[in-house]
């Protein structure tokens, strides 16, 4: 039985990265990233208040997790446990056996490797939990992100032709990536 983010140990600690689980304290260095509308353009979800924000608190509480490098908010990533798709009749089975990842690096943290080393966190973590299988997708314009998928090992699974509806209007192609456990590289 696959288990959850409240049955592993915190924090986690990779070669620079202390990632851990929100606190009710991690409230106003979240909602820094969180509501930065260029920061988040290709995120899901940007809020438009820190009051909508503070409403959605317990869901992301129960998905997302903070990145810190030397003392400091450097990413935040969200770990989305969820059932795999199955038909009926083995609908049990497939319950908890999928993550999604998502990530969201701060502008001071960029362009050093970053994601790269959160990215395979999320996959150790993920893993941990005893899923199948971990999935995760882009826009195909975010180039950081694929390269980051791709550089961790996961696979490119499908180039979906402008299929994603972006808040600036457009529709825009997308990636979905992933990795099965079996597939799992240890970090070197």
């Amino acid at each position: 039985m696959p288990r959850s983010l409240d049955d592993l140990i915190w924090p986690r600690r990779t070669e620079r990265l202390t990632v851990g689980r929100l606190t009710p304290e991690d409230a106003d260095v979240l909602w820094e990233l969180k509501g930065d509308l260029e920061l988040n353009r290709w995120t899901t979800r940007v809020y438009a208040s820190r009051e909508e924000f503070r409403a959605d608190w317990d869901a992301l509480v129960a998905t997302h997790l903070l990145a810190h490098w030397d003392g400091r908010l450097a990413a935040y990533l969200m770990v989305k446990h969820q059932d795999a798709w199955s038909q009926a009749d083995v609908a049990e089975h497939a319950r908890g056996q999928q993550v999604e990842l998502g990530w969201v690096v701060a502008p001071w943290a960029q362009g050093c490797g970053i994601a790269t080393e959160l990215v395979r966190a999320g996959l150790s973590i993920a893993f941990d939990m005893g899923v199948h299988r971990v999935e995760a997708g882009c826009f195909a314009e975010n180039t950081g992100s694929w390269k980051v998928m791709e550089k961790v090992g996961m696979r490119r699974e499908s180039h979906t032709v402008r299929d994603c509806l972006h808040r600036d209007g457009q529709w825009h192609d997308g990636y979905g990536y992933a990795m099965l456990a079996e597939e799992r590289r240890q970090p070197v």
